[in-house]
């Protein structure tokens, strides 16, 4: 099913352009149960800003409450990221849906309203012409904002018809200041747009001054349009027939620019559109004008319009019906007639059967909820239509409950809970069809709104969502707090629907695991967000059923080879993936407080699997539960298997996730990070801020040591502040009597490795601590005489330093290509799969004797053989980690040339300027791990020390190749804006 398809990109891409493709093609393709457990699982994996941003912008709303409704409704209510929240009012403002207008509005009270935030607010009035932003918009509009907010902020005030001095001044202000031959700003012709909308008679002369002053071509050309259309007015000095002119030059155009607008009198133009409504009706163009007043937003002629006999309200709520669309479609919402109309249930058919915005906009808890009439109830107890019933439902979330009087609340509640019930009643007796889609909307409605815990268990208790499969998850993501009874009951009455679904049999092996794995997460992130602890008695029907359908999932996979071979680990060895039993551990883990030792090493050897052989999205929950284990083991598979992950979304998820963790290990890993390039610097400073002082001594030092790498000036800052506090939190020591002598301080030792490597401030923190030993034993080693002493170990670091540096420039890229598999199979077709000698020999001859290559004093081709067998053989489900400096070199001889016989070149897409100097730089390496190892296995005496100086040299010169690669690398991938992973 092409639908799970999408789901098993998203979870197993390690690549995020691959989990963004897929998310949008789930976000389009959710009109089903599937489709919208889908979008809703997504949300319970974790996901990332820039996912839900994805998903928020890629959903298709509907023009009723929907499961795509209640994500954007979630995401409004719960978020603060500006990204997230941009591409929901994107989204609402590409659909034309109003019905958040409140929600938005409140925006402009909030401390993160961004700018990316206000031009999507911008951007979605001026696609629905919400006029409720007006006020808060035209406050908003500043003219040190940035050009694009600039640029969308005229087309929005244009479109609402907002006029005013303000305004019009920043448009002359920044036309006038354009003054460059180009076009260099995009608000300039936006602003020409407005003032051709706004200015009025006493304008023109500015205006005409302001264009010869003009030098951009666009620029010029476009004033002299809208002069030359405002100049035929004002030849007929802007009397009634140039009013005429202008009235009808806009009726067949679907956007009109209404260029003139302001330059005549209201009072011209409003008789103008007395005449034109008669001569309408006459000459049958009524919705043309109609369309055109209703877009032009001026007060006076929409309320003549209004008063219409013939097209007005009143003839629409008679008979001109067809004219209603015209004006749902340009809501004018300061017009009394309209807005009285709409109010009125003996009109419901007429504003509310075409458009659920209008419901929601104006029927509000006032009018619904009217005690003295009940007017809309008495409707509702007619004909139990469902938009008035979720038109309460989202009155009654929009209020704030602090301002309403409690008992009056609970009574409206309770007769929204009863009008619900009533729906049920009726729809029980009709089609199941029809039943599912009401409880649909019913849940869609209240789902991400301010909702009491009452009225949603009471919904829960009218209508279970065993059959809305998506509400389960969404509801344990966004509902109010449900009492620790109804959700224990709501997770039994789940987990025997999935059990006798089973039993029946009528489902395909991936909606099996798709219906159990969702409710699973549902019940982690219900628990998790409101802290309910499960019951003993839950967690054992959790065991039971996990167990049960794992083992029904395992008779049905008994032939599914390929699954088989997909979870083989690189010895040929089957890994089987077991999604139901893991995610039954990971609940385990995370919910029961009263497990024994020997239940969590079970469930820890599942988790700890699970990291090795579960797809990339749902390991964020594997390391959530890890740090709940806390243990040796759970620690350091995190630190070895996510924390040094490719994916630098996934690692930053990894170290929020250690901040929870008391583990010495964790918190060394975690301080370390802090030096890393790949880290931003809003988490290196909540690490610093954040980081567990169970050994303030031990993370004293470390922060200490931190202090000599250049760091951001905010993550400084951080810093010392951190030295500070933790400083005084350990007691004083008295200082023993200083030594004499002179030592060589670290800052010495920095400045001599800085003079032999210029980009030494990149280096990691473990590189540059082995090359500060190396320095440091170097310098003391020169006072030394004869001694019978041993000097390898300065090899030994230096080599250790150009490991790291290697390993941290080029390993994302080397264990990208090995995982991918396609180099697997190029290996395989040259012998290495089966072990065929002949064609492995003549591979390896083809490499030892390409230039430079041959010049290698006893080039390694065992050394060759043995690491490509171990790729070749390779499967996903167990780490796979090259050996030392060599093996990486080797690594990119074979996969980074330009050039090959093999078809092996250009699989690592490494930055040498051609194939001899990559040859140079293996021959370097391969020189270096010679000559160290040859050292640390026959020492190293003080006669040696020109062989160390030459080692040395080597070494750094290894090292600055690598940071200037490792630059020219992040530099590439930055302008992208991709993953290393999109190019293997």
């Amino acid at each position: 099913m092409p639908i799970f398809q999408d789901l098993k990109q998203f979870v197993r891409s390690e690549n995020e352009y691959n989990r963004y493709e897929a998310i949008e093609k789930l976000a389009k393709n959710s009109q089903s149960w599937q489709g919208n457990l889908l979008i809703w699982q997504i949300m319970a994996l974790i996901p990332t800003n820039e996912e839900k941003s994805k998903l928020a912008e890629s959903l298709i709303l509907p023009n009723y409450p929907s499961s795509e409704w209640a994500i954007i409704s979630y995401l409004l209510l719960k978020e603060t990221n500006d990204s997230v929240l941009s591409s929901c009012i994107t989204n609402l403002g590409r659909s034309k849906i109003c019905a958040f207008s409140n929600r938005i509005n409140k925006f402009f009270e909030k401390s993160f309203l961004t700018n990316k935030i206000l031009y999507s607010i911008y951007s979605y009035a001026e696609q629905t012409g919400d006029e409720n932003l007006s006020d808060k918009l035209e406050n908003s509009f500043q003219k040190n904002l940035p050009d694009n907010l600039l640029s969308k902020g005229f087309h929005a005030f244009t479109k609402l018809g907002i006029i005013s001095d303000k305004i019009k001044n920043i448009a002359f202000n920044i036309i006038s200041s354009d003054l460059s031959d180009d076009l260099d700003k995009t608000s300039t012709i936006s602003a020409l747009f407005y003032l051709a909308f706004s200015i009025n008679k006493n304008d023109i002369n500015n205006f005409k001054n302001l264009k010869n002053n003009l030098k951009n071509i666009e620029s010029i050309k476009l004033s002299e349009i809208i002069l030359s259309q405002i100049l035929k007015y004002e030849r007929l000095n802007f009397n009634e027939l140039a009013a005429e002119e202008f009235i009808k030059n806009s009726l067949y155009e679907e956007k009109p620019n209404f260029i003139g607008y302001s330059c005549f009198d209201n009072q011209i133009l409003t008789k103008v559109i007395e005449n034109l409504i008669q001569q309408s009706i006459e000459l049958n163009y009524t919705e043309e004008l109609t369309s055109s007043i209703l877009k032009l937003k001026n007060l006076s002629c929409i309320e003549i319009l209004s008063k219409n006999k013939l097209i007005g309200i009143s003839a629409i709520e008679k008979e001109k019906k067809q004219l209603a669309k015209l004006w749902i479609s340009n809501i004018p919402y300061k017009n009394e007639l309209f807005i009285k109309s709409v109010k009125n249930p003996e009109h419901f058919k007429i504003w509310h059967k075409d458009s659920t915005d209008i419901s929601f906009i104006f029927l509000n808890y006032e009018i619904l909820f009217e005690s003295k009439t009940n007017l809309w109830q008495d409707f509702f107890d007619q004909c139990y239509d469902t938009k008035i019933l979720l038109s309460q439902i989202v009155a009654l979330a929009n209020l704030n409950t602090d301002e309403q009087d409690l008992k009056k609340y609970l009574e409206i509640e309770n007769k929204v809970i009863q009008n619900i019930k009533k729906c049920v009643l009726r729809f029980q007796n009709n089609d199941t069809k029809s039943y599912e889609d009401f409880v649909e909307k019913i849940y869609s409605a209240t789902i991400g709104c301010n909702i009491s815990p009452n009225f949603m268990r009471e919904i829960y208790k009218t209508i279970p969502f065993s059959g809305t499969s998506w509400a389960f998850t969404a509801i344990a993501l966004s509902a109010p707090r449900l009492d620790l009874h109804t959700i224990s009951l709501a997770i039994q009455s789940e987990l025997e629907t999935i059990h006798q679904t089973l039993i029946k049999g009528n489902m395909e092996k991936d909606e099996y695991i798709l219906e159990v794995t969702s409710r699973f997460q549902s019940i982690l992130v219900g628990s998790n967000r409101f802290r309910i602890p499960i019951t003993q008695k839950t967690l054992s029907t959790l065991k039971d059923i996990s167990n049960l359908i794992q083992n029904i999932l395992d008779n049905t996979s008994q032939n599914d080879d390929e699954t088989e071979l997909e979870s083989s680990d690189w010895s040929g060895n089957f890994l089987t993936d077991r999604p139901i039993l893991r995610w039954g551990a990971i609940l385990q883990v995370c919910l029961n407080s009263h497990l024994t030792f020997e239940e969590k090493d079970y469930y820890e050897r599942y988790i700890r699997e699970g990291l090795r052989v579960a797809p990339h999205v749902e390991k964020r929950w594997i390391v959530r539960a890890l740090v709940k284990l806390d243990t040796d083991d759970a620690i350091k598979a995190i630190l070895y298997q996510a924390l040094q992950h490719i994916d630098p979304e996934f690692v930053e998820h990894t170290i929020n996730e250690l901040l929870n963790s008391k583990h010495k290990r964790a918190h060394q890993a975690l301080i370390r990070s802090i030096s890393k390039n790949n880290i931003s610097n809003e988490l290196k400073i909540k690490i610093i801020k954040d980081i567990s002082l169970e050994n303030p001594e031990e993370i004293l030092q470390e922060l200490k040591t931190l202090q000599l790498l250049r760091l951001h000036e905010d993550v400084d800052f951080a810093l010392q502040e951190a030295i500070q506090n933790i400083s005084k939190l350990i007691p004083e020591i008295p200082q023993k009597e200083k030594d004499k002598d002179v030592k060589i301080s670290s800052q010495d030792i920095d400045l001599i490795i800085k003079s032999l490597i210029p980009l030494s401030d990149f280096l990691s923190i473990d590189s540059k601590s082995a090359l500060r030993t190396a320095e440091m034993i170097l310098i003391q080693s020169k006072d030394w005489g004869n001694e019978a002493v041993d000097l390898s170990p300065i090899v030994n670091m230096h080599c250790k330093a150009v490991e790291l540096t290697m390993r941290d420039t080029f390993e994302a890229y080397t264990d990208s290509v090995i995982r991918k598999g396609e180099l697997s199979k190029k290996l395989e077709n040259l012998g290495y799969g089966k072990g065929i000698v002949e064609k492995m020999t003549l591979f390896e001859d083809y490499i030892a004797n390409l230039p430079t290559i041959r010049s290698i004093p006893y080039f390694s081709k065992f050394k060759l053989r043995k690491m490509l067998r171990a790729i070749c053989l390779y499967r996903p489900g167990k780490r796979f980690t090259l050996d030392g400096p060599k093996a990486f070199a080797l690594l990119l001889l074979v996969a980074a040339r330009e050039e090959c016989q093999f078809n092996l070149n250009k699989m690592l897409q490494i930055q040498f300027s051609n194939d001899l100097e990559l040859y140079e730089f293996i021959k370097l390496v391969h020189s270096l791990q010679d000559s160290r190892n040859r050292a640390v296995h026959e020492g190293l005496t003080w006669e040696a020390r020109d062989e160390i100086e030459t080692m040395r040299k080597q070494a750094y010169k290894i090292i600055s190749i690598c940071l200037t690669i490792g630059r020219n690398l992040e530099t590439q991938f930055s302008k992208k804006g991709d993953s290393p992973m999109e190019n293997h």
